[in-house]
């Protein structure tokens, strides 16, 4: 069945799969089941929506509401809800049940939700069980770790996104179950790994691209359980360590003349049509371990799954984002966990919850914020089991005559600017869109007057590097931003023997997004047997894309 989005006026279908789904999915509230309507409008559109929500890296300063320290805070001073310091918010000092309100037939559920929303309090960055990483948002069971946006298991890890159970990797996207890694991204399972795009289980290599089961290799690309190779031509291991030697990999003009001659060797690569390893019967990309997943991007061990985007271990779960841990038949969420989740943010160990955020351990809760362990609650106000199994019925009701029933909170929800969240980085706008779509945009100040200090230039070699550069305020050298080299980063490159970054992290972060496929699937033709396939890699890319079989008869 074919669709037009009302937003963006493409086209997108659903089968007969989907229709399964949005009929077993929804809640079943005394019996009554309420299924889930078929999406209005197209995938991406949904998660445009849903990750305008999220805020991983834009970060200030404010007073806890409650405590009145001074906290690290994902909200900036325009929030109209109380920000809490994440213990306080977790202590017994405040009860959200004191926000409850009742359900009012004559409004829209979304401007109740709305009115909750901006008077609850909510936790100033999420930093769950972690340890000396306090500068880490939507971080979990980490420790050590600095400036790293969904920091999950991991130690020693600094200026990241997306790194998951790591250790001492610096400047890395999308890595996952690495170890001493610089500057690595989409790599699984490496290490002792620097400069490298889409490898996984290699080691003591630099500057890789699409390698896999490779050690000691300088500047190869596609190469498969290869060891002493310099620019894909072998050598014995003599005459490789011999032409290392000659090769200065703590210099950043080498390192940037190597990464020139690795761009031209990928000229006419061939690739597979998607990243991934051990998956059956999957559409998408970065895919690791997935079996009947479709149309998602950066999912791992997940199952009869489709619009995901960075989640793990997902089963018969619909548009779902950035969720490090197991979901069950649930739709349209953003950070969640447990089963039969729908439309909920941040809504973590809960089973059963509807249009929920920042809810933890619930049961049985329909639109609620800011809740622990609690059941049977409607827009934070305590209902008995009876009484709360009778509401919802009504409320769903509502919501469906009204269009809301199975959407996800409207952006004019978000308590970030659009250019705050991770929308602007998938689906970037100007400042005149986002305002004339009634969405918020957040002005942030830039002190280019500030006194810096006398300006300092970054050494080319690692080797020439003052010890008392940590000290120094340098300035990026495409934005003409200030930032600072940690005392952890100089470490790291001095004991990994690469060079000092020249650019702010925020810029390195933009860097490193350019190299991954976007998340848009074409429709193409394997080069090698013309069978048709669905690939991140355009047209117009110079290079050769097989299908899988295709792919594996070439390259093993």
């Amino acid at each position: 069945m074919q669709h037009t989005c009302p937003q963006c006026q493409s086209v997108f279908e659903t089968d007969a799969r989907d229709q399964t789904f949005y009929h077993d999915a929804g809640l079943t509230v005394s019996g009554q089941h309420f299924s889930l309507p078929v999406p209005v409008h197209c995938p991406a559109c949904r998660s445009q929506r849903r990750i305008a929500h999220r805020n991983f890296f834009n970060l200030c300063h404010l007073e806890c509401d409650l405590s009145g320290k001074r906290i690290i805070s994902m909200y900036d001073d325009q929030a109209s809800f109380p920000v809490y310091e994440m213990r306080e918010w977790w202590s017994d000092r405040w009860d959200g049940l004191s926000y409850g309100r009742p359900f009012d037939q004559s409004r829209s559920f979304f401007l109740q939700l709305a009115d909750l929303f901006s008077v609850v309090p909510r936790m100033s960055i999420f930093n769950n069980n972690c340890e000396n990483s306090d500068y880490c948002n939507f971080s979990f069971q980490s420790k050590n770790c600095y400036l790293i946006g969904g920091n999950v298991g991991n130690e020693d890890c600094c200026y990241g996104h997306i790194v998951w159970l790591s250790k001492n990797c610096f400047d890395c996207l999308y890595v996952y179950r690495c170890e001493r890694c610089y500057e690595c991204t989409d790599c699984v399972q490496c290490y002792d790994v620097a400069f490298s795009y889409g490898c996984d289980n290699c080691s003591s290599s630099t500057l890789l691209r699409h390698c896999s089961g490779c050690s000691d290799c300088f500047g190869c690309v596609g190469l498969k359980n290869k060891q002493y190779h310099i620019f894909n031509q072998s050598y014995s291991k003599d005459e490789y360590l011999r032409k290392m030697k000659e090769i200065d990999r703590g210099s950043r003009t080498m390192i940037n003349a190597a990464s020139q001659q690795l761009a031209a060797l990928a000229q006419g690569e061939i690739v597979r049509h998607y990243h991934g390893i051990n998956c059956q019967d999957v559409t998408g990309d970065y895919l690791y371990n997935c079996k009947g997943v479709r149309d998602s991007f950066d999912a791992k061990n997940c199952e009869d799954c489709r619009y995901l985007a960075t989640a793990e271990s997902f089963v018969n779960t619909y548009d779902c984002n950035y969720c490090p841990s197991r979901c069950e038949l649930s739709y349209q969420c953003v950070a969640c966990h447990g089963q039969n989740i729908l439309c909920c943010h941040n809504t973590m160990f809960s089973t059963e919850t509807a249009y929920c955020q920042d809810c933890s351990s619930c049961k049985n809760c329909f639109g609620c914020a800011s809740l622990k362990s609690k059941q049977y609650c409607i827009l934070n106000k305590q209902y008995t089991k009876e009484e709360y199994e009778s509401l919802i019925p009504t409320i769903i009701e509502h919501m469906q005559q009204t269009g809301e029933w199975g959407q996800f909170f409207p952006i004019e929800l978000s308590p970030f600017g659009y250019n705050q969240t991770m929308a602007q980085e998938y689906f970037p706008m100007t400042l005149e869109d986002v305002t004339n779509r009634g969405w918020r945009w957040s002005q942030q100040q830039e002190s280019a007057d500030q006194y810096l200090g006398p300006p300092m230039e970054v050494p080319d070699s690692i080797h020439d590097v003052p010890d008392d550069i940590s000290k120094k305020i340098l300035l990026c050298e495409t934005t003409k931003k200030p930032y600072k080299i940690i005392p952890q980063e100089l470490a790291c490159c001095r004991d990994m023997h690469v060079p000092l970054p020249v650019r702010c992290f925020d810029q390195r972060h933009r860097d490193r997004m350019t190299l991954r496929n976007p998340r848009h699937l074409w429709k193409r033709r394997c080069a090698k047997c013309a069978k048709e396939i669905e690939t991140t890699y355009a047209p117009e890319r110079p290079e050769s894309v097989y299908c899988e079989s295709c792919y594996l008869n070439s390259v093993y």
